[in-house]
């Protein structure tokens, strides 16, 4: 038995009231386009016009390659973006190119410290290459700049090695009056155990071989040192102050070689491998990105505003919509008399 399908009642709702159709969007749109569009249009219009007034900012590119031949300092590229950022440098540029005038700062260090923001540094780690911009608001002030750091760089890191050797040579001055006082202490505590050899009730035989360097670590027989005044405590306490003189003589001696390599140490050189040269673009502002974006914002708003307007017009036309929007008016007046 067939089941007879009843016609659907026109007064039931045949989808879900709360689904958001479709056409109903692109009546919306379609009625409000003029609006979307003109927001749009008027928010990049005004970027634009926004983009004229920003000053503008020219990026100076140069590519540098520290070189060294110490063994110590095998990656000096970290040395090197340190001493380019340094006080020093950064003044002798600001005082060359009459930085603090042309920016009209109010005092040297403001004009370090705006220096300081407008260079960029990257070092690539496998090949040490040191990658510098610097961005200011004219193009041929930014390429100079650019060239003059790495020149000033090269400089301050010639004063530092100078400074440096300075010091090597003053160590190794001291080192080398310490290495002498040490030979002279050594070689007057040999003459004393000599002395105290020759004077000892030793055989010729026994002089002879304690002469030769024969030490009591060495296998001297203890019947030997028993013949020393004293019972050999002269000898042993003359033997340990010997070797106590050694031992340090050995330790200055090794930091003084150490000086000695320090000594021949290289300045480290900066090889230019491009140059910088005049901007021809700008790199600030994008005008174009701008624009673009603010024409993106424009028209997310201009939906945004259809909607609303949307919302008005069908609320003007239901009787009880209308009067709260009338009394939502009304409430949001600054300036009149205030219905209660």
């Amino acid at each position: 038995m067939t089941e007879i399908q009843q016609p659907a009642d026109p007064r039931i709702p045949c989808g879900n009231e709360d689904e958001i159709d479709l056409l109903d969007l692109l009546i919306v749109f379609a009625r409000n386009k003029f609006f979307i569009f003109g927001t749009a249009f008027l928010f990049a219009l005004t970027a634009a016009g926004a983009t004229f007034f920003m000053t503008p900012a020219y990026k100076a590119e140069t590519i540098f390659l520290p070189a060294t031949m110490n063994e110590d300092q095998r990656n000096p590229a970290s040395f090197v973006v340190q001493v380019t950022k340094s006080t020093p440098v950064l003044s002798r540029i600001a005082e060359t190119h009459s930085l603090q005038k042309i920016w009209q700062s109010e005092s040297l260090m403001k004009t370090i410290k705006a220096l300081n923001e407008s260079i960029s540094l990257k070092t690539d780690k496998d090949s040490s290459l040191i990658t510098m911009t610097v961005e200011v608001s004219d193009p041929v002030l930014a390429a100079d700049m650019a060239n003059s750091i790495v020149e000033e760089t090269q400089k301050q890191l010639f004063v530092l090695h100078q400074g440096q050797m300075e010091q090597v040579r003053r160590q190794k001055k001291l080192l080398e009056t310490e290495i002498k006082e040490l030979q002279a202490k050594f070689a007057a505590g040999e003459s004393a155990l000599s002395r105290l050899v020759d004077s000892s009730p030793l055989t010729e035989e026994e002089k002879k071989e304690l002469s030769g360097g024969k030490r009591l670590e060495e296998g001297i027989s203890t019947e030997t040192i028993k013949k020393f005044p004293n019972g050999g405590a002269s000898y042993i306490e003359a033997l340990r102050n010997l070797k106590t003189q050694e031992e340090l003589y050995f330790a200055v001696l090794g930091q003084y070689s150490k000086v000695l390599e320090q000594e021949k140490a290289e300045p480290i050189s900066l090889q230019i491998l491009e140059k910088a040269s005049v901007p021809e673009q700008r790199s600030r502002p994008r005008r174009t990105l701008i624009v673009v974006m603010a024409c993106f914002l424009g028209g997310f708003i201009g939906i945004f505003g259809a909607f609303i307007r949307e919302f008005a017009r069908n609320a003007k036309n239901d009787p009880a919509r209308k009067a709260k929007l009338d009394e939502l008016s009304a409430a949001m007046k600054l300036f009149g008399a205030r219905k209660d």
